[in-house]
């Protein structure tokens, strides 16, 4: 940004540069001209008398330079004291700063910022077309999606993990807390009835069982869970009970797969019956709903559920900043596209770009007329930053040039009209 405003200020000096030495060009005309009428004037009184035509060139030389200096006051009063002579109401543009500031912002506030001149030209300029065409250019869909990974890594490693951390924990928090599972399951169980997958679903879950009572590392539970349940003191009735716990294991594995290989089974009749009625407790009884209730709250506050909800957003980050830190990040990918996209839809739909050019414009309006009397106060304090002396410089050079023209054409006006006026009175 530095070298950009280094930039822009040698052009400013250049330029600058460039205006004065025009000023300065013809500024010596003018004075080139003075001196011409000086010199004719000298010449022609000299020969006075001596035939008609040196009285008409006289008096044309005379006018002439009365003509150049009053031009030449007139011109250098308006930023200076001519000759530096405070004559009165000279150095008028320093002496009127202030009030030029004024006028100045608000002719541009009355005349050039307003709603419907604005609006007009957002409306000529169909920034909605010029911006699809933009971003469908691939260079430009690149830079954006390259720009916005960097936006966006640069925003995850500069957050305060530890307390976007517990706002995502809790947002999590009271989301799952505010989902009514009962009504769900209960509908859930509904739809299993309504497609005829209650059998489905039994064989899924003998299948699991089956499989859980197959496996020995799950007989010690077994044994301990059977052992509490008979709540056994003696230590004979124990062991004898304990040396049956395999052929009781073995039992419930047969009474399993019977279960599951016999599709008339007796239990397989109940099923839908028992699925219905818990569907409808579920949904219309409030003793089980504040059951699942207490076990859902349970379940979302216990310390294992709270940890692995605390730690969405360390996953969250981790991910986007390795796919950003990696040689072609698909997010940069898909930003490309979007912006693609985007870029082809204003340039291919007319009421797509209608729609946002009319927003654009709405919204071009509200701002003239929100800060359109900042531009006053605005023009005022840049001018107020300059000298005097700076800002009659700053004039001169952009139309002191042109006011050189009315010092000439006065030179050569007042030549001709001293002419016209020697040659009616010589005729009188």
């Amino acid at each position: 940004m530095k070298r950009e405003n280094d930039i822009v200020q040698q052009l400013d000096i250049a330029e600058n540069t460039f205006r004065r030495s025009r000023l300065r060009a013809m500024q010596r005309v003018a004075v080139g001209l003075l001196i011409t009428a000086t010199v004719l004037f000298a010449f022609a009184r000299s020969r006075h008398g001596q035939h008609p035509a040196w009285g008409y060139l006289e008096a044309f030389a005379e006018a002439a330079m009365v003509g150049a200096i009053a031009d030449w006051f007139a011109v250098v009063a308006l930023f200076r004291h001519p000759l530096g002579i405070p004559v009165w109401h000279t150095a008028i543009i320093p002496n009127s700063k202030e009030s030029i500031g004024k006028s100045l912002g608000a002719f541009v506030e009355n005349h050039f910022i307003t709603e419907e001149g604005i609006a007009e030209r957002m409306r000529q300029a169909d920034v909605a077309m010029r911006l699809g065409e933009w971003l469908l250019h691939p260079a430009h869909a690149k830079q954006v999606g390259k720009s916005a990974g960097g936006l966006i890594k640069q925003v995850l490693e500069g957050l305060d993990d530890e307390h976007i951390r517990v706002l995502v924990r809790d947002l999590a928090t009271t989301e799952l807390l505010r989902l009514d599972l009962s009504s769900t399951a209960g509908g859930a169980m509904d739809a299993l009835l309504a497609e005829g997958k209650e059998q489905e679903l039994l064989d899924a879950l003998l299948g699991k069982l089956a499989g859980w009572l197959a496996d020995e590392k799950n007989h010690d539970v077994i044994r301990g869970f059977l052992m509490r349940s008979l709540d056994l003191n003696n230590a004979i009735l124990t062991s004898v009970v304990g040396s049956y716990i395999p052929t009781i294991i073995g039992s419930l594995e047969r009474q399993v797969a019977g279960v599951r290989l016999d599709t008339s089974h007796a239990l397989r009749a109940h099923v839908g019956t028992w699925i219905a009625d818990s569907a409808l407790h579920l949904k219309a009884d409030p003793a089980w709903q504040e059951t699942v209730s207490r076990y859902q709250r349970e379940t979302v506050h216990s310390d294992s559920v709270q940890a692995a909800l605390g730690g969405l957003w360390d996953v969250f980050r981790n991910r986007v900043l390795a796919d950003l830190h990696s040689n072609s990040p698909a997010l940069v990918g898909i930003t490309q596209g979007l912006v693609e996209k985007t870029g082809r839809v204003l340039v291919s739909d007319a009421a797509t770009r209608e729609w946002l050019n009319s927003a654009l414009e709405s919204v071009s309006r509200v701002l003239v007329q929100r800060h359109r009397n900042e531009v006053t106060p605005f023009i005022e304090q840049q001018l107020a930053k300059w000298t005097k002396e700076e800002m009659s410089d700053r004039i001169e050079l952009a139309i002191g040039r042109d006011l050189q023209f009315i010092r000439i054409n006065g030179t050569l006006v007042g030549g001709l009209v001293g002419l016209l006026i020697h040659a009616v009175t010589a005729a009188l």
